[in-house]
């Protein structure tokens, strides 16, 4: 048991399932459940949102009536063809939502891609499996209280470590679950593009989309950093060590990169909305 805690603890890491998770858009992901959502989306809201399309561009053509009215001569005569030219723009942008949004999606698996080869493998955190061996090897020599206490703080070490490693899978599984709801809703903000008033909540729906998006590469991004971090400042283990003090001092440092590193997850979101101005 403490072997396999103190290895658990040394390769500490994203598994190649949540790697290739991270790499993938929503139809990749789950073809079943994309196709299901986009159908009830096409079946349903696209129809509120085409709705509201509609009622934008009228009230855009009553807006350039009462221009006309109002005496604008020949060069009136231009306005309601730019209308039908944005009114058709719109339209073929509405009707290819499921594209455009996969489009989107498409960018952030490119940058995913590329930083999951860096983190496709565990990092050793300066112990290796031998020194992991002789690591034990030392517990168990020393007298049964320190070996007790040893033990006791590596298990609680080790229970945070398993607590993180959940959270990590649960923030990267939920991730999912926002771009689906915003696949579903999408059709409603995105048809505020043909309001000259309301087009900004059609503009925040796309960024906020593309910072989901790009959410997998800024959790990599994070594991990234976390390897350097660590793989650089725990010192490696031997056998001439004093087991009670390096076990103390490398259970902390990790346990201090392993939280910042949950915290930097969890935040990723809030950190990709910064960097695209999403409020």
């Amino acid at each position: 048991m403490t072997e396999k805690m103190l290895t658990d603890f040394c390769s500490f890491g994203l598994d190649s399932n949540l790697i290739s998770t991270l790499t993938k858009t929503l139809a990749d992901y789950n073809p079943t459940a994309n196709t299901t959502i986009t159908n009830i989306m096409k079946s349903s809201i696209f129809g509120v949102g085409a709705s509201l399309l509609t009622l934008f561009m009228l009230l855009e053509l009553v807006s350039i009536i009462n221009k006309v009215d109002g005496g604008q001569g020949l060069t009136g005569t231009k306005i309601p063809v730019n209308l039908m030219i944005k009114f058709a723009v719109f339209a073929l942008f509405y009707c290819n939502i499921p594209t455009v949004i996969k489009g989107i999606e498409s960018v952030g698996v490119y940058i995913a891609s590329a930083l999951g080869t860096v983190t496709n493998s565990p990092i050793q955190l300066g112990v290796s499996q031998a020194d992991v061996s002789a690591m034990v090897d030392a517990i168990d020599d020393i007298g049964v209280t320190g070996r007790i206490y040893t033990v006791v703080v590596l298990m609680l070490c080790w229970l945070v470590m398993k607590i993180v490693s959940i959270i990590l899978s649960v923030t990267v599984i939920f991730r999912f679950f926002e771009m689906w709801l915003m696949l579903l809703f999408s059709p409603i903000p995105l048809a505020c593009l043909a309001s000259s008033e309301f087009k900004q909540t059609a503009v925040n729906f796309l960024k906020k989309y593309a910072a989901i998006s790009l959410k997998g590469a800024a959790i990599l991004g994070c594991f990234v950093i976390y390897y350097a971090l660590a793989g650089s400042s725990i010192t490696a283990y031997n056998s001439a060590m004093d087991i009670n003090e390096f076990i103390g001092g490398f259970l902390i440092d990790n346990l201090l990169y392993l939280i910042v590193l949950c915290v930097a997850v969890f935040s990723s979101g809030k950190i990709v909305n910064g960097i695209l101005g999403v409020f």
